[in-house]
Formats: structure tokens, C-alpha cells, sequence
């Protein structure tokens, strides 16, 4: 019984070594590695994939660090160009504004007989008063002198020559509180007299001042020069009159007018240079 066991065991054991031998030949023929370097890797590729899991991990972390310095450089960059952009688009305003004025000028000019004008660009405004002195390019050497009326497109009044130098001048404008000039209401031909208003000033206002208690103005009337007082031509346009007020005596009234000359965006203006009005 025993011998018979042991002969079915030797048996079944030659099988077995027959049958992975012709497993390892078949394996060996199919593959270039062999069946104990499988099974080492077998064995060890759980252990390399859950490392290389790590490593990219580890590797995307960095990554979403990098990709956020991208985007930040890119958000910066994006915030630049925009601020290029909308520096350009207020240069190209500018530069159209003053070509717009430059344009009305030289019609006025053309279309006017009456003055000597003398076109100026204006280079300089005061630092202390937005709306009261601004300096302009043309001076002695081009025929400039005091008290010459300075005026914009329209016709409109700016103010006078108040400071002459040889290639530049400085204009008092019509709101500084040492002008004054002869005024007349279109609409009814009232008189009164356009002076200058510390507390109007900063409005970029004027006051339309000795006009009689009963005088016929109403707000929105034309305000222009009267021609009165040997500086101002008549018909130059002032401004209108925004607001009507008694004074302190209650015996005359006066009116705030806005000028029409719009002293904060001048770019150029005319010098009247003919005296004799």
C-alpha cells in the first residue's frame, strides 16, 4: 500500500515538473523575461505604483503652484494692456477735442474780418486757481500786449492779456476777481457790468453786477460784451445767466452767469490785436 502511494506521488510529482517545464518553455518563448523576474515583479508593482502615485502627486502640488504664478503673471499682464489701452483712448480724446477746437478757430478766423487775430495754444494753467490765469505760446515778439482780448471758438470771451513776456503771455480769465467788463443782455439790452467772484470762481461762475432792481432779465438770457470801457469789443459772448439774486441793499440785483468759454478744456485760443473798437 505504501509502495503504491509512494509510486503515485513520484508519479504525479514527474507531471507536475513535466507540466511547468512546458509552462516555463511556453512562457519563456512568449516573453522575454523570466518567470522568476514576473513574479518579482508581480510582487513589487503594487508597492511602485503606490510610490508613483506619491510622486505625482507630490509633482501636481508644485504644478498648481507654478500654473497659479502663470495665471497671476497673466492677470498682471492683462491689467497693464488694459491701463495702455485706456491711457491711449484718453490721449486720442485729447488730441480730438483739441483738433476740434483748432478746427472752429481757424473757421472763426476765415470767417472773420473785423479782428487781427492771433491764434495761441495754450501751454500752462495756474496752479493755485483752476479758473482764474492760464499762459499761452505767443508773447512781445508776436505782436501781444496788455489788456489784448483774448477769446475761443464762437467768439466767446476768455479774458485779457494781463502779463507779457517775449515769446509767452498770461491771461486773467473773465472769472478771476480782478476782471471786470461792460455787459449787456442781449435779449432786452440791459447794461450791467461781468465781474469776477471769489465765491463763483470755484464754480467756474461770474457776477453780472449794477443792474437796476426792475431791469428785464431772466435766466437763460445771453450775456455779451457791451463794448463800453475801451478793452472789449461789443458781441463778444460772455455767458448766461443761470441765476437772478437781489444785493444786500435791495435797491439792484445781480445774476450769476456761467460763461460760455469752457476755460478747463482749452487747448488754443485768439488774441484780438486791433485797438481801435
Amino acid at each position: 500500500m505504501r509502495k503504491t502511494f509512494k509510486n503515485k506521488t513520484g508519479f504525479w510529482l514527474i507531471v507536475t515538473v513535466i507540466i511547468l517545464s512546458i509552462a516555463i518553455g511556453i512562457f519563456n518563448a512568449a516573453s522575454d523575461v523570466t518567470i522568476f523576474e514576473d513574479a518579482a515583479e508581480i510582487i513589487f508593482t503594487p508597492a511602485q505604483k503606490f510610490f508613483t502615485n506619491i510622486g505625482n502627486g507630490v509633482s501636481n502640488f508644485f504644478g498648481y503652484f507654478s500654473d497659479k504664478d502663470k495665471l497671476n503673471d497673466e492677470i498682471k499682464r492683462l491689467k497693464n494692456e488694459n491701463a495702455d489701452l485706456k491711457k491711449q483712448i484718453s490721449e486720442n480724446e485729447a488730441s480730438k477735442l483739441e483738433n476740434e477746437q483748432l478746427r472752429k478757430l481757424l473757421n472763426l478766423k476765415s470767417n472773420n474780418t473785423e479782428f487781427e487775430l492771433e491764434t495761441a495754444q495754450v501751454i500752462a494753467r495756474s496752479p493755485s486757481n483752476w479758473y482764474n490765469t492760464l499762459t499761452i505760446d505767443k508773447g512781445a515778439s508776436d505782436g501781444i500786449a496788455l489788456n489784448q482780448p483774448v477769446i475761443s471758438a464762437g467768439n466767446t470771451l476768455v479774458g485779457r492779456i494781463s502779463e507779457v513776456g517775449t515769446t509767452w503771455s498770461k491771461v486773467t480769465l473773465l472769472t478771476d476777481p480782478e476782471h471786470a467788463v461792460g455787459s449787456q443782455v442781449l435779449r432786452s439790452g440791459e447794461y450791467g457790468i461781468c465781474e469776477g467772484d471769489g465765491s463763483l470762481s470755484s464754480d467756474g461762475g461770474c457776477r453780472l453786477s449794477f443792474v437796476s432792481k426792475n431791469a428785464n432779465i431772466i435766466v437763460g438770457d445771453t450775456v455779451i460784451t457791451s463794448g463800453l470801457g475801451g478793452v472789449y469789443p461789443k458781441g463778444l459772448v460772455i455767458g448766461k445767466i443761470q441765476k437772478i439774486r437781489p444785493d444786500i441793499q435791495g435797491i439792484s440785483q445781480y445774476a450769476v452767469v456761467s460763461p460760455e468759454a469752457d476755460f478747463k478744456n482749452l487747448q488754443a485760443v485768439f488774441v484780438i490785436q486791433n485797438a481801435a473798437y
